[in-house]
């Protein structure tokens, strides 16, 4: 299905792109703009204000907006406050010209009335759809279980494996490198797990079960029938591949998410940590002697890091300024504005060797280091997601957790996850 999906894709991926409303030609665009008024426009533009860091709002959204659009002024409304829900704007009659989600949370947007097809503006605005990465926008259908686009990306996650390198000069071993497979860091890990000094060195966090598990497209949930999908071979693979990780003398204390981070980036006990886009936060750590590799792969998988996780753009039904709106998004997408965001080091969408050579350019502590590693693994297609998920993911990744201590074997703790992720959507189908 989902091959289906990218072929169809694929004839898309010839259309160009055009401007809009003026006669600048914006990157990306073609020289026939559909006629747009100029007159002063609000676009509101709702999205969690959390999510972005201080000044990127202006940065990437606000200030190219009203270079290229000046009759243009966008209206943030924050979704993290608890006044402004989805629940509650629609009641309260303002509904968003545009809205940002997340493609693992972008459930609690499909069904609320405001997602629309955004498939006829990107024809109209022959915007050019071959620019962007076609994993990333393919999965905008497979993450929203849409036939057709709702909305267009415009940054994502890569995943990457974190080292120290102190760690590995303490106990002359040699550094990680780009293309290993699971098999390859723990063998790995084995050669940096050791008590030194009265401190005991870990020698790889694998993070949580659910990322390693996106690599091959495992879900926990079958959306259609309502279902977990986890007391099986595949995710018993994933349990036994991480137990055996956490077996390694010393290793079998599990630090999930922040923990890892944290014993990472602050306490400096861990060797390697497979994560997410974590280059922002290390500017908190600019003494720590670090670097990075691709992340670690699945034989049969090669190359091919966790699913997708993005930020997706919408232009909601509801909206009177469809065009303006979709202009915003096309400012977003445009060459300019993607560079800047790469040189701050968001993975831009954007399918250019230029803009990736422009990777964290703007941050002077990632000087020197192997942040070509953030594209050498191709990201899975986002897998369907439902509102069952947050529970399911929450409880899937400490799952783990009993297993790596031997309090409790993997059939057990597999079964018991399916009994208890069953209940839970019992519970919430009743609501």
């Amino acid at each position: 299905m989902k091959m289906n999906r990218m072929a169809a894709l694929s004839l898309l991926l010839f259309a160009t792109a055009c401007s809009s409303g003026n006669n600048v030609k914006p990157a990306g665009e073609t020289d026939a703009p559909p006629q747009v008024s100029t007159e002063p426009v609000t676009i509101k533009f709702a999205l969690s204000m959390g999510w972005l860091g201080p000044g990127e709002f202006q940065k990437y959204v606000e200030e190219p907006v009203k270079k290229r659009y000046p009759h243009i002024t966008i209206e943030p409304i924050d979704l993290s406050k608890p006044e402004n829900g989805f629940d509650k704007l629609m009641a309260a009659g303002n509904i968003p010209d545009l809205v940002m989600t997340a493609s693992p949370l972008i459930y609690r947007f499909v069904g609320t009335g405001m997602e629309d097809n955004i498939e006829p503006l990107i024809k109209k605005f022959n915007f050019d759809l071959s620019r962007l990465n076609p994993v990333a926008v393919e999965s905008v259908k497979s993450a929203s279980r849409q036939n057709n686009l709702i909305g267009l990306p415009w940054t994502m996650h890569f995943s990457g494996l974190y080292y120290n390198k102190d760690i590995f000069d303490k106990f002359g071993v040699p550094y990680p490198k780009d293309g290993m497979t699971w098999e390859d860091a723990r063998e790995l890990a084995k050669q940096v797990t050791r008590m030194e000094g009265g401190v005991q060195y870990r020698g790889l966090e694998p993070d949580k079960t659910t990322r390693v598990a996106s690599v091959l497209s495992y879900g926990f949930i079958d959306p259609v029938a309502e279902k977990p999908t986890v007391n099986n071979d595949n995710w018993k693979k994933i349990f036994e591949l991480l137990k055996s990780i956490y077996d390694i003398p010393g290793n079998n204390t599990p630090r999930l998410a922040g923990g890892g981070t944290d014993q990472f980036m602050k306490e400096r006990t861990l060797a390697m940590l497979a994560s997410n886009n974590n280059l922002p936060i290390l500017k908190d750590a600019q003494d720590l002697n670090w670097d990075l590799v691709q992340y670690p792969s699945f034989k049969e998988r090669p190359n091919t890091g966790m699913q997708v996780d993005e930020w997706i753009l919408h232009v909601t039904a509801q909206s009177k300024y469809k065009d303006q709106a979709f202009q915003v998004i096309s400012t977003i997408l445009s060459d300019e504005v993607q560079t800047e965001v790469a040189r701050n080091a968001r993975l831009p969408v954007l399918k250019s060797s230029n803009i990736e050579q422009e990777f964290g350019k703007n941050l002077p502590y990632l000087q020197g280091k192997n942040v070509k590693a953030a594209f050498k693994a191709t990201p899975a297609i986002a897998l369907p997601v439902s509102r069952y998920d947050s529970f399911a993911e929450g409880y899937m990744s400490n799952a783990i957790i009993p297993v790596a201590k031997g309090e409790k074997d993997i059939n057990s703790a597999l079964r018991e996850a399916e009994e208890q992720i069953s209940k839970n959507i019992e519970t919430n189908r009743q609501k």
